[in-house]
């Protein structure tokens, strides 16, 4: 499927940076601080990327110890959200948008002044126009983060009537859709086996993304005359 694409939005963890080891071990250390069961970690690797109240109610966990739980993985968390690496062409990828003049944002389940902070320690924030992510409260979603993100993109006068996220789980194609913007999966992320069934198109590699978005852009280009 072909997309006409105006501006991009991007997942952060999964998509962009390998955070799963990061996220695992804070996991298991929440756990292990109240003496609970840890899943194996073929579970705790379909907790990389959607909302942590999510994450440890589909644990079984609610209230007081539920808000504790996530009170202690951000505390863990906290000392090593900086550490995961981003994949292999993917800041090349970024680069190479930005340079072509195709706004860009990220869409994050990751607390925004950790977004800020890791795209600091990536050297993007310069290429990123906005830095969207989640708030601290149960209600923060994939899609207000996306509405949030499109706003603001459209403050800094970008052009957000043909936008597209890029991400890597059922989580932001659930967010797309409730965002009501098209979803690009990514074949390297952490994607259950039916998780990208539901998006508007998957590309495997660094390189198919690439020629998917520059094609988009020309096509939205073609469309307004431009």
């Amino acid at each position: 499927m072909s997309l006409s694409i105006s501006v991009v939005l991007f997942d952060v963890d999964g998509t962009l940076v390998d955070s799963a080891p990061a996220v695992m071990s804070a996991f298991r250390d929440a756990l292990s601080d109240y003496d609970l069961p840890i899943p194996d970690d073929q579970r705790l690797r379909t907790y990389v990327g959607p909302p942590l109240w999510y994450s440890f109610a589909d644990l079984g966990y609610e209230g007081e110890l539920l808000a504790g739980l996530v009170t202690r993985y951000r505390t863990r968390y906290q000392a090593h959200y900086l550490d995961p690496e981003p994949f292999p062409g993917v800041i090349d990828l970024l680069h190479d948008l930005h340079n072509a003049g195709i706004p860009l944002a990220t869409a994050t389940s990751k607390q925004t002044p950790m977004a800020v902070a890791q795209m600091e320690q990536l050297g993007l924030t310069s290429i990123f126009d906005v830095v969207a992510g989640a708030t601290p409260d149960p209600s923060s979603n994939k899609a207000r983060v996306i509405r949030e993100a499109l706003t603001r993109l459209e403050a800094v006068g970008a052009d957000i009537s043909h936008p597209v996220i890029v991400g890597d789980s059922i989580w932001d194609v659930r967010g797309a859709q409730e965002a009501g913007i098209p979803v690009v999966g990514v074949g390297w992320g952490y994607a259950t086996e039916d998780g990208l069934d539901d998006a508007d198109a998957v590309c495997e590699t660094v390189e198919d993304l690439r020629a998917f978005i520059l094609d988009g852009v020309a096509r939205a280009a073609s469309q307004s005359g431009r």
